[in-house]
């Protein structure tokens, strides 16, 4: 079974990398071939995602690139509170630091550590030593990897693409609460203020106090439901937002898709975490099925329920190879036909 684990774990990462570049290229990023969905991006969980999964020099360094250009479209407090959950914050601190630099890019001095701790430096890209002098800020971090080096490419993201939503409401909202409220009940029917706190990643006061004030627009609908209050938006009064978006792959309200980022790179950390466990390459079927069953368990049950699928009388084996390929299915669903490899 090692070539078979060996195997799986070489066609998730493709998989990953694959998907990880059409997403960045759906913000502008250069290199690849767009995202082919309307699910929205949500750039802080993509950024703190590709801390954990995205560390090949070439992605790496044209999203550095991005954010160089684009770092003002980052919600730094949504990216340090989604930060609990997914990501490697001694990967984002060296990042913030080399952005700090910029006058325009000052803020990014509240995710920098003065006190950074001293650890055996380790490789930023896996399987690619470094050759040569290293980057002193990464260095600083504990990572070892090459100068940062920007080809200064990278594109301003384009309002029109669907997956753009959250980017474009920004522009028009500011860089708070409101762009990612208005974002969710857009493209969901309606909302509890618990359950977009918790979707959001802000404090449930927070997200409470920006639904009150938005009903005081006589734009956004409420009613009582029980001991909670669910609030929704009349569609029809914002299809101005849609003007230039293709909606083809829409639902019926014609609005990109609401997806559950934090869960899905969460769930991509974990399955790549039990691929890169050597003492699994030898071992029994029977064994890496219950690992595997363990890794899943600590997964968000709804995030699971709806995207994976496995025959109910999956034997070891078979089980292990449908929730992999289930999980390829998953990263390969915004992948263009023609889509070439980055």
């Amino acid at each position: 079974m090692e070539a078979s684990m060996g195997t799986s774990r070489e066609q998730f990462r493709e998989a990953l990398l694959g998907f990880l570049w059409r997403q960045w290229s759906a913000l502008g990023v250069a290199g690849t071939v767009p995202s082919a969905t309307d699910r929205i991006i949500d750039p802080e969980a993509l950024l703190l995602a590709t801390t954990t999964l995205g560390r090949e020099p070439r992605l790496f360094d044209e999203v550095m690139d991005w954010l160089n250009n684009n770092g003002q479209l980052i919600n730094l407090q949504r990216l340090q509170n989604l930060g609990r959950h997914v990501g490697d914050l001694t990967v984002l601190r060296p990042i913030a630091a080399h952005l700090a630099h910029r006058s325009v890019h000052s803020k990014w001095k509240t995710l920098v550590d003065p006190e950074t701790q001293e650890k055996k430096p380790q490789l930023l890209f896996p399987r690619v030593p470094v050759f040569g002098p290293v980057d002193e800020l990464f260095a600083r971090h504990g990572w070892l990897r090459g100068p940062v080096t920007l080809r200064k490419l990278s594109l301003t993201p384009d309002p029109h693409r669907p997956t753009n939503l959250l980017i474009k409401l920004r522009a028009l909202f500011g860089m708070q609460a409101r762009a990612e409220v208005m974002t969710y009940l857009l493209a969901k029917d309606s909302g509890y203020a618990g359950e977009m706190a918790d979707q959001l990643v802000y404090f449930p006061r927070t997200i409470q106090t920006t639904l009150n004030d938005l009903e005081r627009s006589g734009h956004l609908e409420s009613r009582h439901e029980g001991h909670e209050k669910r609030f929704w938006l009349r569609h029809d009064d914002w299809r101005f937002l849609l003007q230039g978006i293709d909606t083809t792959d829409s639902d019926r309200s014609g609005f990109p898709r609401w997806i559950d980022w934090r869960s899905f790179f969460v769930a991509m950390e974990s399955i790549s975490g039990f691929l890169d466990r050597q003492d699994l390459e030898q071992g029994p079927g029977s064994v890496r099925a219950i690992e595997l069953r363990a890794c899943l368990s600590k997964l968000d049950p709804t995030f699971l329920r709806e995207n994976l699928h496995v025959p109910p009388a999956a034997t070891a084996d078979t089980f292990t190879e449908s929730v992999l390929q289930g999980f390829l299915q998953l990263l390969k669903a915004d992948e263009k036909p023609e889509a070439t490899k980055p």
